[in-house]
């Protein structure tokens, strides 16, 4: 019975219930009337044995041999006949609209399970296609449902173009260092100056690569969603630390507002080092990059400015994808993989912040990351105040 059940579809299960709910049902009904009836045929057999003396005449042309069952009998004999007729009558019925209303509700649920069934085997183009007959249930399972393979297939896409980019990159560098190393190979005697210029420039492609591994497993592991480590700052040292630390030429240091709050230093620290190193390589040898920090409200604000190009107001919300260069002098020579921003951007929103693009005036771009929970350090108040 179980296998049987197991093995009906929607529509069939649907008529053998509303078909087992109206047998039911006519059930209960037949034997409380059959019950009802055999009380009131008692009833009346009492009240006859208590008057001996009148008898039910047998209708004309019948004799009293000929019929042995009472009057009451009789009645109560057709009226289960005629309900049993009405009643089969009825669960027929019901079981033909049980099977249609079935057939009509599982209708849509069939197409759902035509388009689930082509998108499980790889295609994320068809849509679920919900028509005003349907349940308003089955309109809002048809709209999550197309929202959810919007979602994938947006993500899909960032994947394969992630993918394809990160192996332009990677090829980039080492079809450089064939290249060379096969010039340097076709020279029978190559000299030392030959040699040392073969050997900085693999060495510089080599770091690009570094870099952009690197990159790559942040990016990686961020992706994995893991928590940052959190832990209490104090602010104007760790971004003090930061902009001395700093590889590429100086970095001056503006108003830092003191006081604490709670991050993972060494996931901001990298923000702060790839903002710095972004600044820098676009504002050039004798450019300026400064950074600053301050309150606003419950949150702190980290600022890096810059002398350089700038970056278009239309392409301040791009220039945080991966792999994005706004122009060309934000281009692969100058060593930037396109991955920094990205990057930065992944760590503030891991954080609860967020991240973005203005006008320095110092000329250039201005990076801002906002990061919550930061705490102001108390003023001491001298004795003589």
């Amino acid at each position: 019975m179980t296998l049987a059940w197991k093995r009906l579809g929607l529509r069939g299960r649907l008529a053998l219930s509303i078909g087992t709910i109206v047998v039911l049902a006519f059930g209960v009904v037949f034997v409380a009337v059959r019950a009802q009836m055999s009380h009131e045929s008692a009833v009346i057999k009492r009240e006859e044995a208590r008057e001996p003396g009148k008898q039910l005449e047998p209708p004309a042309g019948e004799s009293s041999e000929g019929s042995s069952a009472s009057p009451i009998e009789d009645a109560q004999s057709d009226v289960e006949k005629t309900f049993l007729a009405v009643g089969g009558a009825s669960l027929l019925a019901a079981l033909l609209a049980g099977y249609l209303l079935a057939a009509r509700t599982a209708s849509p649920l069939r197409r759902f399970a035509a388009t689930a069934a082509e998108v499980d085997a790889g295609d994320l183009t068809p849509r679920l296609e919900a028509t005003a007959a349907d349940a308003a249930e089955l309109r809002t399972l048809a709209e999550a449902f197309n929202h959810m393979l919007d979602r994938l297939d947006r993500a899909f896409a960032r994947q394969r173009q992630f993918v394809s980019d990160a192996s332009h990159e990677l090829r980039s560098p080492l079809t450089a260092i064939r290249g060379q190393l096969e010039v340097l190979g076709r020279k029978e005697n190559p000299g030392a100056d030959e040699l040392r210029r073969v050997e900085e420039m693999t060495m510089t492609e080599m770091r690009r690569v570094e870099r952009l591994v690197e990159d790559l497993l942040a990016l990686a592991r961020l992706d994995e969603g893991v928590g940052p480590e959190l832990r209490e700052v104090e602010t104007t040292p760790f971004l003090r630390g930061l902009a001395d630390g700093a590889p590429e030429g100086s970095v001056e240091v503006g108003e830092l507002t003191a006081g604490s709050i709670r991050i993972d230093p060494d996931l901001v620290a990298q923000v702060v080092r790839n903002l710095l190193s972004n600044a820098q390589r676009h504002a050039g040898p004798e450019g300026r990059v400064a950074l600053s920090a301050r309150a606003d409200g419950a949150g702190l604000v980290v600022i890096v400015d810059d002398d350089g190009p700038g970056i278009p107001p239309e392409q301040r919300e791009r220039v945080f994808d991966r792999f994005h260069r706004s122009e060309s002098s934000r281009n692969r020579a100058s060593g930037g993989s396109g991955l920094g921003l990205g990057i930065a951007r992944a760590i503030v929103e891991l954080h609860g912040g967020r991240i973005w693009v203005e006008d320095s005036p110092l000329g250039g771009a201005r990076v801002c990351f906002r990061l919550p929970g930061f705490r102001p350090a108390m003023r001491v108040l001298s004795p003589d105040a």
